[in-house]
């Protein structure tokens, strides 16, 4: 999955971005990338932030209107 019109995110906040966008929880995404599950938080909160949306279903939403995804790598 390709995120696009990334710039405001860190490295870190596209790996994580991607993982929730594949439905992975937190616990998940921490086994995935090796981080603590209160770090994977942070990230996602970091992200909710700098998208100003406040849950996944909002985020889900903003970046496909936003086109920060490319859709045929999703579906």
């Amino acid at each position: 999955m390709k995120i696009m019109n990334d710039r405001i995110l860190t490295e870190r906040e596209k790996d994580i971005l991607m993982q929730v966008l594949t439905g992975k929880n937190k616990r998940e995404i921490a086994d995935i990338l090796c981080l603590s599950v209160s770090t994977v938080k942070t990230y996602v909160e970091n992200i909710y932030r700098k998208f100003n949306v406040h849950n996944k279903a909002e985020l889900i939403i903003f970046v496909i209107k936003k086109k920060i995804i490319d859709l045929d790598d999703v579906i």
